[in-house]
């Protein structure tokens, strides 16, 4: 037992020394542990490299070359500051630190190919399988549209769960963590959000509506685009940042507030992440190149002529040599490659339209910004789209077609006054951004304020409806009537 207590004492010395720094176009040098150092020199952090953060935006902005890789050092650097601030205020221990930081560093480590868009992949896999195998060859009558594969959004195989499992299962991270006194789970359900029940504080700090993931890719991701939106006073925001208890809860009561005389930081923040989200990660030329990769993607993973076919045989493989493949790069040479084997040719039309770039024409789009409901023509557009596509494809005269729905709100929780009296989620409220008043020692929520630009504007939700047509060669397209065709339907 002695020799235990005396090798947990050792583990703890120094584990705050910073023994490396790493240079960063956006924060300049990033301070690295011995720890933190050992995660990322292991292959499977290193598979990071490989995989963009914002998969196909480079289309549109030819700077978002980054990868998950140096957006998960970017929030280990915002995490760090965040820790190191609380820590000084004595609201955080050294556990605590040393718990987010490896968190933050690890939290992307679950991505697919093209990130999201590779998530929803493989999500749309799981939910569409027939058989024991998801890639079972469907019967014709049960074959899936293009627009169908085009709009799937699914999250069924979430890359935070995927990565989860990696940390907990890995043998190289979980070996490193254990032999640093860090419980492979725990790590998993900071990140995921999942711990938010036991210890607010963390899911805060990592998995809210202000936290260091958002944080940074706010910041990097308008960096390396080119874009203005990301111009948030990081410093000030951090320092405003407080541990407090709340009377409200009967247990585990310490939340993560901002302090209110700078409210306007954090207003700042949440209005740029919605243009950012508005403006950059749902552009329409970058949504109708995803669409058309996810239906190739898709085809790719179902015919077996992938790397894995299926969520279940990535969980098989993550301590293989083969799962260090599971890249940008190698997605790219497979889909090259099958476009050379396959006789399919909605497939080779679909990758000569990805290889020349050719981009799916929007023919219809729609936007609304509402607080309890969308106008009547928005509803009947959206209702027509998932329940009776085939009006569309008689208008397009095609079935090579595709959709996106994608509503955008500034914060979890709406404005309305007794918002903790409500029936609401308990994990939204968690991620909810909180108000400290040192005057009074109250604690309220940011949409609450009605002083808040963020109170008025917390109520809607801005959606916007984009309908696209792959073209086919030859063949002439009348988008105009196209247009006035879809705008009859949903009016009449």
């Amino acid at each position: 037992m002695k020799d235990l207590q005396k090798r947990g004492h050792n583990m703890s010395e120094n584990r705050l020394k910073i023994v490396k720094y790493i240079n960063d176009p956006v924060y300049g040098g990033i301070g690295i542990t011995k720890l933190e150092l050992a995660l990322i020199d292991t292959p499977i952090f290193q598979r990071l490299r490989g995989l963009r953060q914002l998969a196909r935006v480079n289309f549109v902005f030819p700077g978002a070359e980054h990868s998950r890789y140096v957006h998960s050092l970017g929030v280990l650097y915002i995490m760090g500051l965040m820790t190191e601030h609380l820590f000084k205020q004595g609201m955080l221990n050294e556990d605590d630190v040393i718990k987010l930081r490896v968190a933050a560093l690890l939290h992307d480590i679950g991505h697919y190919p093209l990130s999201h868009l590779g998530e929803s992949v493989y999500g749309y896999c799981l939910d569409n399988q027939n058989a024991t195998s998801i890639v079972e060859i469907h019967p014709p009558v049960n074959e899936k549209y293009l627009y169908e594969m085009a709009s799937s959004h699914s999250k069924s195989a979430h890359h935070e769960h995927l990565g989860k499992y990696i940390v907990i299962n890995n043998n190289d991270i979980r070996k490193i963590l254990v032999e640093n006194g860090l419980n492979p789970l725990e790590i998993g359900e900071i990140f995921t959000g999942e711990y938010g029940s036991r210890n607010m504080v963390y899911t805060q700090l990592l998995h809210s509506s202000l936290d260091a993931d958002r944080l940074d890719y706010l910041l990097r991701d308008s960096y390396q685009t080119g874009v203005k939106y990301g111009l948030v006073d990081l410093q000030y925001l951090i320092r405003l940042l407080m541990v407090v208890e709340d009377p409200t809860l009967s247990e585990n009561n310490k939340v993560l507030v901002c302090n209110k005389k700078g409210q306007h930081v954090v207003e700042h923040f949440l209005m740029s992440r919605y243009f950012h989200y508005s403006q950059v990660i749902f552009h329409k030329t970058n949504a109708a190149f995803e669409g058309m990769i996810r239906c190739m993607y898709i085809k790719l993973v179902q015919s077996r002529h992938f790397l894995f076919d299926s969520l279940d045989d990535i969980h098989n493989n993550i301590n293989d040599e083969c799962f260090l493949q599971f890249n940008d790069a190698f997605l790219e040479t497979a889909l090259k490659k099958y476009y050379n084997t396959t006789i399919d040719e909605e497939y080779k039309r679909l990758y000569e339209m990805y290889r020349d770039r050719i981009r799916p024409k929007v023919v219809f789009e729609a936007k609304d910004l509402y607080e309890t409901s969308p106008r009547q023509e928005f509803s009947v557009l959206k209702w027509e789209l998932k329940r009776n596509p085939s009006k569309i494809t008689e208008i397009v005269g095609s079935d090579r077609w595709g959709y996106q729905i994608v509503p955008i709100t500034l914060e979890k929780v709406h404005g309305y006054y007794g918002i903790s009296e409500r029936d609401i989620n308990q994990e939204d409220l968690r991620e909810a951004v909180k108000l400290y008043d040192p005057d009074t020692n109250k604690i309220s929520y940011l949409a609450e304020d009605r002083l808040s630009v963020i109170n008025k504007l917390a109520n809607y939700k801005s959606e916007f409806v984009r309908i696209y047509v792959l073209e086919e060669r030859g063949k002439v397209y009348d988008y105009s009537k196209m247009h006035q065709d879809i705008c009859a339907l949903i009016t009449s």
